[in-house]
């Protein structure tokens, strides 16, 4: 437990330190305002395999951030913009920014589905409906980190092509950047 919480305490400072390399003075203070503990411990699934632990999220978008900005040169894309969309594209699964209430995740009480299904997590039903990449960028704007075209793309889409929404946009029509958050996800996610 204790080589668990030390791991995450490593992957928070990791994620803070990159994040204001990548941020302005103004967009990191606006951040520093949001629910930073719970952004630090928020899970990025349900059970264990999606991620369902505290701290799931930051080491998920910590980790396709280093894959991606390692990727950064093969895809023609500028190492700063693959890194900050890396950290902040499931930003979304925190649900909101401040009001605890409104979490995407709570803790499962039912034991039974902790034994039989492995959840630690169940969703929240007060968190308004809204698909993960959506959320994010509605969290972004409220924030006030600004996006280019490219980056914006990129986070919508981050969820999967394979999603409804995002089939118009087109897998030969995506920008680099997209195309490149995808393969470090992949990676990310193979591993």
């Amino acid at each position: 437990m204790a080589e668990d919480t030390e791991k995450t305490m490593k992957s928070i400072e990791s994620y803070f330190s990159i994040l204001s390399k990548v941020l302005s003075k103004k967009e990191q203070q606006a951040l520093e305002k949001s629910d930073v503990t719970r952004l630090a411990l928020c899970p990025r699934g349900l059970s264990e395999n999606d991620g369902g632990t505290p701290g799931g999220l930051v080491s998920f978008s910590l980790e396709v951030a280093l894959t991606g900005k390692s990727m950064a040169s093969f895809y023609e894309v500028d190492p700063k913009s693959i890194v900050k969309i890396a950290l902040f594209h499931e930003l979304g699964r925190m649900g909101h920014l401040y009001d605890e209430n409104l979490s995407l995740y709570l803790d499962q009480e039912s034991t039974w589905h902790q034994e039989r299904l492995g959840q630690y997590y169940k969703y929240n039903e007060n968190c308004r409906r809204m698909n993960i990449g959506h959320r994010t960028l509605w969290m972004l704007n409220d924030l006030g980190v600004k996006l280019d075209y490219d980056e914006w793309i990129a986070i919508a889409v981050s969820q999967g092509l394979h999603l409804q929404e995002n089939a118009f946009y087109g897998g030969s029509k995506l920008p680099k950047l997209a195309l490149l958050l995808q393969s470090a996800r992949n990676v990310v996610l193979s591993s």
